[in-house]
C-alpha cells in the first residue's frame, strides 16, 4: 500500500516554528507525490488562524498553496470555539471537523491507511 500521512497540528501560539514546519513537511510530502493531509486540532487552531490572517508572513503563501491543493483537511470545531478563533477559522472556508464529541477522529485516518504525525 502506498504511504499516506496525516499531520495533526497542535502547536501553540508560542510554537510558531513547529507550526510552520508542519506546513513545510506537508508541502514537501505533497510535492514528492506522497498523499498528506493537515488537521488543525487543539491549540493548533490558533496557528491556522495566524496562517490565514498574517498575510505578510511567508507561511501565509504556503498555507494558501496547501489549501488550494486540498491538503488541509480541516480544523477542530470544538477547539476553534474553545480557543476563541471560531470566526477566523470559519472565514478560511476550511471544513470544521467534529466526528468525536466535536473533535476530529484520528482513528478514521489510521483506518484509511494514514500514518499520523502529531506536531
Amino acid at each position: 500500500m502506498e504511504q499516506r500521512f496525516v499531520i495533526f497540528v497542535h502547536a501553540k501560539e508560542d510554537e510558531g516554528a513547529k507550526a510552520a514546519h508542519s506546513l513545510l513537511y506537508a508541502k514537501e510530502l505533497h510535492e514528492a507525490g506522497i498523499e498528506v493531509k493537515l488537521v488543525f486540532d487543539g491549540a493548533g487552531v490558533k496557528s491556522l488562524a495566524n496562517f490565514a490572517t498574517n498575510t505578510e508572513r511567508p507561511t501565509h503563501k504556503v498555507y494558501l498553496e496547501l489549501k488550494d491543493q486540498g491538503v488541509i483537511a480541516g480544523a477542530c470545531e470544538f477547539c476553534s470555539t474553545a480557543m476563541g478563533v471560531e470566526e477566523a477559522v470559519l472565514a478560511t472556508g476550511i471544513p470544521r471537523l467534529n466526528e468525536i464529541s466535536g473533535h476530529p477522529s484520528i482513528a478514521a485516518y489510521v483506518k484509511d491507511g494514514y500514518t499520523p504525525i502529531v506536531m
